[in-house]
């Protein structure tokens, strides 16, 4: 059958949905590539298989729970333990009760979209975005208000305008969503001065933000309070996820915002995934409650940390003067830039078959169109030996087709084999 006789079946509003580059490019590299793609997890950072076996034997104590379908909101027990760390680890106090576990950080993005974009909603964004956000929220086709940044984030000045321009005009704006710890993919953390402001314009402008955390626990310097944190007025409604802290496979995250906000979005996940794996709840309580994952954060950090300046280091040595990048301060990524008019979408496969190393083209993190010549490289999953040759090789790459600088250079072939 031809696809014209399937897709008049399909709702007008999948003509929003589109693939993410990223799952994309993934699904066709070859192991001999050097990926800087994906944000997946170093193993190394997981716990052992001696500490499964006993988070196991914790989950199976409780077999009758641990097998049957649970509650929507998530085990009571677990959420406890979801709020004792947060106010270990972030001095945040909140009660279990407005505390929702997610399938993953996606799936709580997902239905904070199904409670609160109608057609054409306004929504705040920043210029670049986490692309996965984007694809959860264009499904509700929102207009989209995108602020740009700057080496610390979101740009609260140009904020400031744009929103006194649209209530000027007798509109609103519904949800800001921001990364300020950890953005990705830019790697910054909005300085503390910046966030007390955007509180102070959400509580003005009388609108919600969410704070999107996968990263925030990952910093390589001290950081400011979350927006959470500081929150007086209930405007935040706060997403992370145990897949950074934890293990992604166990599809775990979690959101904490006011009572009746979380209440309202419990009604929304009943409709999408009914609950969350009982199973996988008790296996992460067992290292919330033993504060495993509080102790393995100094690890994780290091391990990152080490992966990290490996990146920069190599960058520094072996990237054309024209391309600049920030150097990150949390999570997993180094955002680049390279010239004005070089399409890094279009450079991509002629990398992967000429030098074998993989990015992310940065087009997809921005809403308006732009970032054409910007890349996120991924340093999370390779070793830093690994790092090295593969950034040498990109440095290579991208000194043989920009711009000639006043350096000589040898050919990628002839470097490749010194």
């Amino acid at each position: 059958m031809s696809d014209d006789l399937y897709t008049k079946f399909f709702a007008s509003r999948v003509a929003n949905m589109r693939s993410s580059e990223i799952r994309e490019l993934l699904s066709i590299l070859q192991q001999d590539v050097i990926s800087f793609a994906g944000g997946a997890p170093d193993p190394n950072t997981f716990p052992k298989i001696e500490n499964f076996q006993e988070a196991v034997e914790y989950a199976l104590a409780n077999y009758e729970k641990a097998f049957q379908y649970g509650t929507t909101e998530g085990l009571l027990s677990f959420r406890k333990q979801i709020s004792a760390f947060m106010y270990r680890q972030m001095n945040v106090k909140i009660d279990p009760e407005n505390i929702l576990v997610t399938v993953g950080s996606q799936e709580a993005l997902d239905i904070i979209g199904r409670v609160f974009l109608d057609y054409r909603s306004r929504i705040v964004v920043e210029l670049p975005t986490y692309i996965a956000a984007l694809q959860t929220f264009n499904i509700w086709n929102p207009k989209y208000i995108a602020i740009p940044t700057d080496d610390d984030g979101l740009d609260i000045k140009v904020l400031e305008n744009r929103l006194r321009r649209v209530y000027s005009g007798g509109k609103r704006v519904k949800l800001l969503y921001v990364v300020p710890t950890g953005h990705n993919p830019l790697g910054s953390v909005m300085p503390l001065d910046r966030r007390k402001r955007l509180l102070e314009l959400a509580e003005k402008y009388d609108f919600y933000i969410v704070e999107d955390d996968p990263y925030g626990f990952i910093t390589y310097d001290r950081v400011p309070p979350r927006l959470i944190s500081l929150d007086g007025g209930e405007r935040v409604i706060y997403v992370s996820t145990f897949s950074k802290l934890f293990s992604p496979g166990f599809r775990l995250g979690w959101i904490a915002g006011p009572s009746k906000i979380v209440k309202m979005l419990l009604l929304a996940k009943q409709a999408v995934t009914l609950c969350p794996p009982p199973f996988n709840q008790f296996v992460v309580e067992y290292f919330l409650r033993n504060r495993w994952i509080d102790g393995n954060i100094p690890n994780i950090r290091e391990v990152y940390r080490v992966k990290r300046d490996a990146m920069l280091e190599a960058m520094n040595h072996y990237m054309p003067k024209s391309v600049r990048w920030i150097e990150p301060k949390a999570g997993f990524f180094v955002f680049t830039y390279l010239p004005e008019g070089i399409d890094s979408k279009a450079l991509l496969y002629r990398a992967i078959e000429k030098v074998k190393v993989a990015y992310v083209p940065g087009a997809g993190f921005y809403v308006d169109g732009g970032g054409k010549n910007t890349l996120r490289l991924s340093f999370s999953l390779p070793t830093p030996e690994t790092i090295k040759e593969g950034i040498k090789r990109l440095g290579l790459f991208f000194d043989q087709i920009l711009p000639k600088e006043s350096r000589d250079s040898l050919s990628i072939e002839e470097e490749m084999v010194k």
